[in-house]
């Protein structure tokens, strides 16, 4: 039995990783130097495998914290401080942590060997954060910098309010570190990096991270498809016309299609049966997804699954009734803020191809 060539869900690397050469031979570029990144997509792009695949090839340290995952001021801290204990010896640490305003408290794990830090909870304070980035400071060097890597940097305004403010005003005394800042949400990204009253105003190289395009990805599939069955350019061609070369969903589908020809062997209806099986797997998280929302987002999701109109055409409020159009563009905000529709240069699709599909399942009943 060959090993599924095909990996979702997960950090994507090795031979599971697609394309992307243009997006490498960039982002190492700028980590060579003295610049600093932000990386815009929207989720399950594949940004966190392509910036990890970048820095394992460089062979330097680097930290790498998800703030959707953080609560407060002092869990930031806490977690960065964890994060630097992986990558350097207590002892070489010892001496700069006792010279912290406030002294977290340090203890070994002996089960999972992990490092558990934590400073006092709740107090606010916003020195342990600043000794934290500092002590990273110190750590790198100038001809070897630390790269420290803050996905879903948006969320700094749910942590605290004045949290920009503070990392700026800390950061852009940072020599020895390359920063490198990603986010989904390409409004509150660009505000944080565009908007000139912002303390990040121009702090960084702003680079966006489109899909993987089709004659790319054809090549991939294809070249992964070939050992299992002749049919690989057809399977290809009708898993891309799915998917529309979404990284995620591609890599989602292809596995499951190359699960059924390792149970069956080819069929003709073997994309179908795939597609299905997809959807079935997410019947409740659809169901639960689908009652969170209101009439008007209902609405504008049936319209978009069945066809390719604009919803925000008169066309389109006629066939779905979904009112005034000043309605339907905060509703498409909403729902691309919530990550279920993508805004594209030609303008809103859904971002979940098998979504779409329960949608009109479920309308078949």
């Amino acid at each position: 039995m060959e090993t599924n060539p095909f990996k979702f869900g997960t950090v994507v690397d090795g031979s599971f990783f697609a394309d992307r050469e243009d997006e490498i031979s960039k982002i190492a570029s700028f980590i060579k130097g003295e610049n600093h990144l932000i990386l815009i997509s929207p989720r399950r792009f594949g940004k966190t495998s392509l910036i990890r695949k970048v820095i394992n090839e460089s062979a330097r340290k680097y930290i790498y914290l998800d703030l959707q995952l953080i609560i407060s001021p002092d869990d930031f801290a806490s977690q960065l401080l964890k994060r630097i204990y992986r990558i350097f010896p207590v002892q070489k640490l010892k001496g700069f942590i006792k010279s912290f305003r406030l002294i977290p408290s340090v203890i070994l794990n002996p089960v999972t060997g992990e490092t558990e830090i934590s400073f006092k909870p709740g107090s606010g304070d916003l020195a342990p954060l600043e000794d934290v980035l500092n002590l990273a400071e110190k750590l790198g060097k100038e001809d070897n910098k630390i790269i420290m890597v803050l996905d879903e940097f948006q969320d700094i305004f749910r942590i605290h309010a004045g949290m920009d403010r503070l990392l700026r005003s800390v950061m852009q005394n940072h020599n020895n570190v390359n920063y490198i800042f990603m986010g989904s949400s390409e409004s509150m990204i660009r505000n944080i990096f565009e908007k000139k009253s912002s303390p990040f105003y121009r702090f960084g190289s702003l680079m966006t991270l489109e899909k993987i395009p089709g004659n790319k990805f054809t090549l991939f599939l294809e070249e992964k498809f070939k050992s299992k069955t002749s049919r690989y350019s057809e399977l290809t061609k009708i898993i891309l016309a799915v998917t529309d070369s979404h990284p995620f969903y591609t890599q989602q589908f292809a596995f499951t299609v190359w699960e059924l020809l390792e149970r069956y062997g080819y069929k003709e209806d073997i994309t179908a049966i795939a597609a299905d099986e997809i959807v079935q797997s997410h019947d409740n998280d659809f169901e639960r997804l689908w009652n969170s929302l209101n009439r008007t987002d209902m609405a504008i999701l049936t319209g978009m699954a069945y066809s390719n109109i604009s919803p925000l055409s008169d066309e389109f409020s006629g066939l779905y009734g979904t009112g005034a159009s000043s309605t339907v563009f905060s509703a498409l905000k909403r729902l691309a803020g919530k990550g279920i529709l993508i805004k594209e240069r030609s303008g809103y699709i859904m971002d979940d191809p098998f979504f779409k599909r329960w949608i009109i399942a479920r309308r078949k009943i």
